[in-house]
């Protein structure tokens, strides 16, 4: 267990006032549940009694031998080798266009040689997005076009989310007055209540949004010019006396649960996010100086960091929140009153890709306004875009649906939010209109589903359901996602298999042969191609050494990290079996995966998965006659 996670998992239960379980310690140091449990037992091992265990989850039982475990000595420099590549990464990337090694090694309190053999993977991962490591006169630098540069950051922005920027429990780290759980109970049981519904993504974004202005009230700042004029809602299908109802509730669980008063500037902001996340996003933005300098300055923010980044910050709704943020830090730098933030330092060093980008933000808010952005107020910004960034992650995969009723009051809004919860895993619903009217931009949305009739043509699928959102209806909305899920699922995974399962490397094999001369072959081929690295082959066979590849009847050979120079699948089919390790396996499919395509590496894995639960399918497609057979019998079982 390196020094690094062990003061953080002790850091952790030292900030928690109750019992923090292993799923939320391993969301926050980025492992597993198994790794937090074995990290406890060592820390146990080392300092008997430090953490107390129960079937509620881990707590300190001796703080003051955790505060010494805390001392700062090596804290701050990575103990392990990905920690070492993510700084190194980060260091070649997004700091520095070239790096002295000297220096470097210095930095990571590593020799030159340990600095040389880390490089090694590095080299492999940046291959993968078409870059080079290169080392002139003493120093790194990376060689390649920088939309490749982009590409790679931005998965590395999303591989910090983890599942972190969303968890309320998670995030309240950063709010230590503040008891974000509670305070988002609160706050869904108060919407649940009226008859409203907001899904969860957007639940965690107006929590996020209002401990930020709650920290702000707690820390002394006058309420800001910022979103202080009533929004002008055209369009939306709220009823406004409802809605400001509902608003005042909501500020009074705030005022209890956070023992803050709420200014007028902060309501309306407060009243916006719900009229723009509640059952619909017809909300406009407010009418006001303040906001639309923000709303302008978030435009050009938008642009920057897509050309800079690769990352889209266009969403209507990130728009929404994140201009509002902006008002009201424009609003708080006039009066020279920045937020403070107790974990900055947790959030710089974290998450440093997601931090770098908010200090570009920074930059662009100091450029166009000539404010000088605090550390602190970075940390938040740096909230956002990781809430923004995660759940564009989440959705990637999942269908957008739209729901068109012609009245929307709490009963319809009941039924609706019970409808969503048995679709959420595969469905994102986006909003509630009246009438398909009403829809500006129908290409963003998957499917329709619609209490009235619709005029045949319309170009998005479309299913009928009762006005009462019935059991029927929901077995008929799930019917059609399902086939559409399906269709989609075939296209990408048909797209991905003649992209990369190429004639050049299928075979029949009418003859049995051993295993391992089949495997060296196929991997020479690879090698050959250009595909893969030299080293290919010997380490296909340290895996097989490791666990055998073998899964029922296929045999998936590939090595433990994906490093390819290229991504192919070699094929080789065997009508009549061959012996592989004990096993018999009818069809083997060789992976060489570059990091850049590591989502086709677990789409091939998940359709092996559900090929191998049906009976007697591998034997059927391993007696394909020829590639096309192949690939048409392998869909078949989509």
């Amino acid at each position: 267990m390196g020094q690094q996670r062990t003061q953080q998992l002790v850091a952790i239960l030292q900030s928690s006032a109750t019992w923090t379980t292993a799923f939320a310690l391993a969301s926050e140091l980025g492992c597993s549940p198994r790794t937090v449990k074995s990290d406890v037992a060592a820390l146990n091992r080392q300092t008997p009694g430090l953490v107390e265990a129960s079937g509620k989850g881990y707590r300190l039982a001796d703080a003051g031998r955790a505060a010494e475990l805390l001392v700062p000595a090596v804290a701050d420099v990575p103990q392990t080798a990905e920690e070492r590549k993510r700084q190194i990464l980060f260091d070649l990337l997004m700091r520095h266009r070239d790096v002295s090694a000297e220096e470097l090694a210095g930095r990571l309190c590593i020799s030159l040689a340990t600095l040389d053999n880390e490089l090694v993977p590095i080299k492999r991962e940046l291959a993968g997005y078409g870059l080079t490591l290169c080392q002139r006169a003493g120093r790194l630098f990376v060689y390649g076009s920088p939309a490749r540069e982009k590409k790679l950051v931005s998965q590395l922005i999303f591989d910090e989310t983890k599942g972190f920027f969303t968890q309320v429990d998670l995030i309240n780290q950063y709010f230590p007055r503040l008891d974000l759980p509670a305070l988002q109970r609160r706050v869904d049981g108060c919407l649940r209540d009226a008859g409203y519904y907001i899904n969860g993504y957007a639940l965690s974004n107006l929590i996020l949004h209002i401990a930020i202005f709650a920290e702000r009230t707690l820390n002394g700042f006058a309420p800001g010019a910022g979103a202080t004029v009533r929004a002008k809602l055209a369009g939306a299908h709220h009823d406004d006396q409802a809605l400001d109802a509902l608003v005042v509730r909501v500020r009074a669980v705030i005022e209890d649960v956070c023992g803050v008063g709420i200014s007028a500037g902060d309501m309306e902001s407060l009243r916006l996010m719900l009229s723009a996340n509640l059952i619909n996003s017809g909300g406009e933005a407010p009418d006001d100086p303040e906001f639309r300098a923000a709303l302008e300055l978030f435009g050009g923010i938008e642009l920057r960091v897509r050309d800079e980044y690769g990352l889209d910050f266009s969403d209507r709704d990130f728009q929404l929140r994140f201009s509002l943020h902006l008002a009201n830090l424009l609003s708080r730098s006039r009066q020279g009153m920045w937020l403070r933030n107790p974990q900055l330092r947790d959030i710089k060093e974290g998450c440093p890709f997601i931090y770098e980008v908010a200090v570009f933000v920074a930059g662009e808010v100091q450029e166009a306004t000539g404010i000088q952005v605090a550390e602190d107020e970075i940390a938040f910004i740096a909230l956002h875009v990781g809430c923004l960034a995660e759940e564009q992650q989440a959705n990637a995969d999942k269908l957008h649906a739209v729901f068109v009723s012609l009245r929307h009051n709490a009963t319809d809004a009941g039924r609706l939010d019970d409808f969503s919860r048995e679709l959420r895993s595969r469905v994102v619903i986006d909003g509630v209109v009246s009438s398909v009217a009403d829809i500006a931009d129908p290409s963003g949305i998957d499917l329709l589903v619609s209490s009235v009739p619709v005029a045949p043509g319309y170009p998005v699928p479309v299913v009928s359901v009762s006005p009462f959102l019935s059991h029927r209806d929901l077995e008929a909305v799930s019917d059609r996602v399902r086939s559409l899920m399906r269709v989609r699922r075939r296209s990408a995974l048909e797209w991905g298999m003649r992209t990369f399962f190429s004639k050049e490397f299928f075979a029949i094999q009418l003859a049995a042969v051993d295993w391992r001369d089949l495997l060296l072959s196929m991997s020479e081929a690879l090698v050959a191609g250009g595909y893969a690295f030299a080293d290919f082959g010997e380490r296909l066979l340290e895996r097989e050494r490791m666990a055998s590849s073998v899964y029922g009847d296929i045999a998936m050979p590939h090595p433990v990290d994906m490093d390819a120079r290229r991504t192919a699948v070699s094929v080789a089919l065997f009508p009549k079996g061959i012996s592989w390790d004990g096993s018999v396996v009818y069809l083997v499919v060789m992976l060489a995966i570059r990091r850049a395509d590591r989502a086709f590496f677990r789409d091939i894995f998940d359709h092996i998965a559900d090929v191998l639960s049906s009976p007697g399918a591998v034997r059927a497609i391993a007696r394909a006659h020829d590639y096309e057979g192949f690939i048409e019998a392998l869909l078949s079982y989509v």
